[in-house]
């Protein structure tokens, strides 16, 4: 089995850099990772020099990575740990030491919904330790036969979103005002659609454009994928419930395989390669449903925060002032609820 990112490699990465676009727009970087691995080290440390690199980004969601779980308590609530530990960031980073950055100012944790309505006291502890700093759950939920084509450690069984179970557990985030953060593929686009008519009350986050495969046995066939992501994408948008984060395509799934080459690709490759995804997932869903995302760590292993955040901008640089910041914050601001 294939490691499911690919690793960062530091010099490599420095062989390409560049300054900041647009310096002073407002980002808020709609979805990131902190986690201490075998081998893999991304702590608040490493993501603060990431964003070291010219781009004003004044705040983050942190989503679940299975991180910093709490492995001496009973497995379904061994991820309030993870609550905890991204909840001390949040409140050192809001203490004033890092300035007007707020990292991690909103939560997507872990909690099994599969457990249905057992669900519910692991939510409200989480609650209690976070308040309202937790803004969503996600589950490990993206699946495909071939595994080659595996993006977590630990991959779920095939149709978890559409258990009985699991839409109790949903229940249970809808009933608390939390949002239902869903990472799935693009074959997986219509189970993503029946949860969401099933809840038209409950606000779905759909992580990394609804994953368009280009890896295992869509090598190749990008053309056919991108007609068959782009059908099931459109269909997703008439759920006005459903928003989209525009990101993730550096991770091996998705098939461009930047970390094979000599070299990182620049913002330039990137953006020309991007932008068929990214502007058909906005004329989908709009720019007040749609957030620009970094996915880092795990995309760093691809291309470099500068270069990342230098794309998005290159695509969108013929949109208005208006449409830009929903898209680089305004959008994501609202969707968990952060603060002015």
């Amino acid at each position: 089995m294939q490691t499911p990112h690919a690793p960062v490699r530091p010099q490599w990465l420095a062989q390409w850099r560049e300054a900041a676009l647009e310096p002073e727009r407002v980002i808020i970087d709609a979805h990131h990772h902190l986690w201490d691995r075998p081998g893999q080290r991304y702590l608040a440390e490493d993501y603060l020099a990431d964003l070291a690199c010219g781009h004003r980004v004044v705040g983050s969601i942190y989503v679940q990575c299975r991180s910093m779980l709490a492995v001496d308590r009973p497995e379904a609530f061994q991820p309030v740990g993870e609550v905890e530990y991204v909840n001390g960031v949040a409140a050192y980073s809001a203490s004033g030491l890092l300035q007007d950055l707020r990292l991690c100012a909103a939560i997507v944790a872990g909690a099994n919904l599969s457990l249905g309505d057992a669900v519910a006291p692991v939510l409200d502890e989480m609650l209690a330790r976070a308040g309202t700093r937790l803004r969503g759950i996600r589950n490990t939920t993206a699946w495909h036969a071939d595994p080659r084509l595996i993006s977590n450690p630990k991959p779920p069984p095939p149709g978890v979103l559409l258990e009985p179970a699991f839409h109790r557990g949903v229940a249970q985030l809808q009933q608390r005002g939390l949002v239902l953060d869903v990472w799935a593929y693009h074959t997986q686009l219509d189970e993503v659609l029946e949860v969401a008519r099933a809840f038209p009350d409950l606000l779905i986050v759909v992580d990394h454009l609804g994953g368009p495969l280009g890896a295992g046995p869509y090598v190749g066939q990008r053309d056919a994928v991108f007609m068959q992501w782009s059908a099931g994408l459109c269909r997703l948008a008439q759920c006005p419930n459903v928003r989209l984060k525009l990101g993730g395509l550096g991770m091996k799934v998705a098939g461009f395989d930047y970390h094979l080459a000599l070299k990182p690709p620049s913002s330039v490759i990137l953006a020309e390669q991007w932008r068929p995804y990214l502007l058909h997932a906005i004329d989908c869903f709009g720019v007040e449903r749609c957030m620009f995302e970094s996915n880092f760590p795990v995309d760093k292993g691809m291309f470099g925060y500068d270069v990342l955040w230098n794309a998005f901008k290159r695509v969108v640089t013929d949109f208005t002032e208006p449409e830009k910041n929903r898209l680089f914050s305004g959008t994501a601001r609202e969707t968990y609820q952060l603060m002015s």
